[in-house]
C-alpha cells in the first residue's frame, strides 16, 4: 500500500467529506512523490499541488501540478453508482475531466529540470490508472473508483496564451488529462426499488 508523504499535508485521520477534485490532485501528487522516492529519490525537489496564482518567478526545485481547467465529462455526465442496498434510492454523481500542467522548476541547471520532468512523465506513463489504496485518503471515494491519466493535446499557441494569463515566465510544461472525477454522490429523490407482489383471488367454480 502506498503511503502519502507527510510534506503534502494530506489529512489521513478521520475522513473529511470533500469534493473529489481535491482528492484527484492529492492522489496525483502522492503518486509522483512516492514513485520518485522509490526510483532514485526526489533529489531535493518537492511535489506541490498548485493553482495558476501560485506560480512565481522565484520558484526552485519544485514539481508543480497546476490544475487550470475543470470540465464536465461529456461521456459520463451523470455517473451511475450502485445502490447502497437493493431497495435504496438510486445514486449518481457529476462526472468531470480535470486538466493539469506538469511543470518542473529546477535550481542548478536546465538539464536537471529536464531529467526530473522526464522522470515524472515516466511515473505517469507506468501508472495510467490509479485505484484502490493508491487513491488519497480523506476524500469521498466509492468502491471501484479509478483515475485515468493521459497526456493531453494542447496546441503550442494555446499553451503560450495560458502562460500569458498566468502572468509568469514560461516554463517547460506537459499537459495532462485526468478522468473521470466525481463530485460527491447525490441520492435521487425517486422512489426506491420495492419488491411488490400482487395476489389475485380467483373464486372457485363449482363443477357442473
Amino acid at each position: 500500500m502506498q503511503q502519502v508523504p507527510q510534506h503534502l499535508h494530506i489529512h489521513v485521520g478521520r475522513p473529511v467529506r470533500r469534493m473529489s477534485i481535491a482528492g484527484a490532485s492529492a492522489t496525483l501528487a502522492a503518486l509522483l512523490s512516492n514513485d520518485l522516492t522509490a526510483n532514485g529519490g526526489l533529489g531535493g525537489f518537492s511535489v506541490a499541488i498548485m493553482g495558476p496564482r501560485d506560480v512565481r518567478a522565484d520558484l526552485a526545485n519544485r514539481i508543480g501540478l497546476i490544475l487550470y481547467r475543470v470540465e464536465v465529462d461529456p461521456a459520463r455526465r451523470r455517473h451511475e453508482l450502485p445502490r447502497a442496498t437493493p431497495f435504496s434510492p438510486r445514486r449518481d454523481a457529476l462526472g468531470l475531466e480535470l486538466r493539469y500542467l506538469l511543470t518542473v522548476w529546477g535550481q542548478a541547471s536546465a538539464e536537471g529540470e529536464q531529467v526530473m520532468l522526464s522522470r515524472c512523465m515516466d511515473a505517469f506513463d507506468r501508472n495510467p490508472v490509479i485505484s484502490g489504496p493508491a487513491l488519497a485518503p480523506g476524500h469521498p471515494w466509492e468502491a471501484g473508483d479509478a483515475l485515468k491519466i493521459t497526456p493531453d493535446s494542447l496546441p503550442t499557441d494555446e499553451l503560450l496564451r495560458l502562460w500569458d494569463t498566468i502572468d509568469a515566465p514560461y516554463q517547460l510544461t506537459i499537459p495532462y488529462l485526468v478522468r473521470t472525477v466525481r463530485l460527491p454522490v447525490q441520492t435521487r429523490t425517486d422512489a426506491p426499488m420495492v419488491d411488490v407482489r400482487t395476489l389475485v383471488a380467483v373464486p372457485e367454480v363449482p363443477p357442473r
